[in-house]
């Protein structure tokens, strides 16, 4: 039908120019550019491409969390308080999840292992500043290095970090007083005890068993990641616009069904 529409305005086109009809020429010719404007293809559509994930992979409590953007469980990640606008971040690029158990009591003191536990990330401040400190390992026998193989539980309440290694019993780091600060095991303590360093308050009650978290614990007990998770983006077409308005040409053209109007969606 638009076909048929396009060669009789043509057609009346012509006709009027060598007549000199110029006013039906003009009408002629604007029924003309109307029916070509309404068959003329247009380019494009839109289209959903994916980009790398942002989730929640451990959350302290209803506004406390960590946050990672990244492909297969690694990339970005950022410590995140809501409810004082604190944005941290932890690492560029190469941050990788936890996989062992992890409980995380929301206090000042913020822990965050490496997940080859060759190191922590520590925040004496809420979360505004961090620092990476690493694991003590001297010993008597040796140096030893916790590892994702060997460490079996993690837990943070007091503001002091525990964690269960297979090998070694029960690492924690000091009562939160004074400077310095260190994560030992209680051979490494037996072993360091000569030094002033590690005498004192800081260093008494050794737990011989991991603590158990209080009931009012409200946060995650272990860190949860969806490796295969895709975000998905949608690139808008540039000629939207045109081909809304080819869409309701045809329709008083009579050449379309009446044009539905999408909702419109964020």
């Amino acid at each position: 039908m638009l076909i048929s529409y396009l060669l009789l305005s043509l057609v009346l086109f012509l006709f009027c120019f060598f007549k000199r009809w110029h006013l039906f020429c003009w009408l002629s010719y604007s029924v003309f550019l109307v029916c070509f404007l309404a068959i003329i293809p247009l380019p494009g559509e839109d289209k959903v491409k994916y980009t790398a994930p942002t989730q929640v992979v451990f959350r302290f409590d209803e506004h406390r969390f960590i946050q990672l953007t990244g492909y297969g469980c690694q990339g970005r990640m950022y410590y995140i308080d809501e409810q004082k606008q604190i944005y941290y971040e932890l690492a560029r690029h190469s941050a990788e999840v936890l996989t062992e158990p992890f409980a995380h009591m929301p206090e000042d003191y913020i822990f965050i292992p490496l997940n080859d536990y060759s190191a922590i990330d520590f925040s004496q401040d809420g979360g505004r500043s961090f620092e990476t400190i690493h694991i003590e390992t001297y010993e008597n026998m040796g140096s030893y290095q916790p590892t994702y193989n060997t460490v079996e539980n993690i837990v943070i309440m007091n503001n002091q970090l525990f964690f269960n290694d297979k090998n070694r019993g029960v690492f924690r780091s000091p009562k939160p007083l004074g400077s310095g600060f260190a994560v030992l095991s209680a051979t490494n303590e037996k072993y360091l005890a000569s030094h002033r360093q590690y005498k004192g308050y800081r260093w008494t009650d050794q737990p011989q068993t991991m603590p158990a978290m209080p009931t009012y614990y409200t946060g995650w007990h272990r860190w949860q990641c969806d490796p295969s998770l895709k975000q998905p983006i949608t690139v808008y077409n540039r000629y939207a616009p045109l081909i809304k308005l080819q869409a309701q040409l045809r329709h008083l053209l009579g050449a379309a069904d009446e044009v539905k109007h999408e909702k419109e969606t964020n």
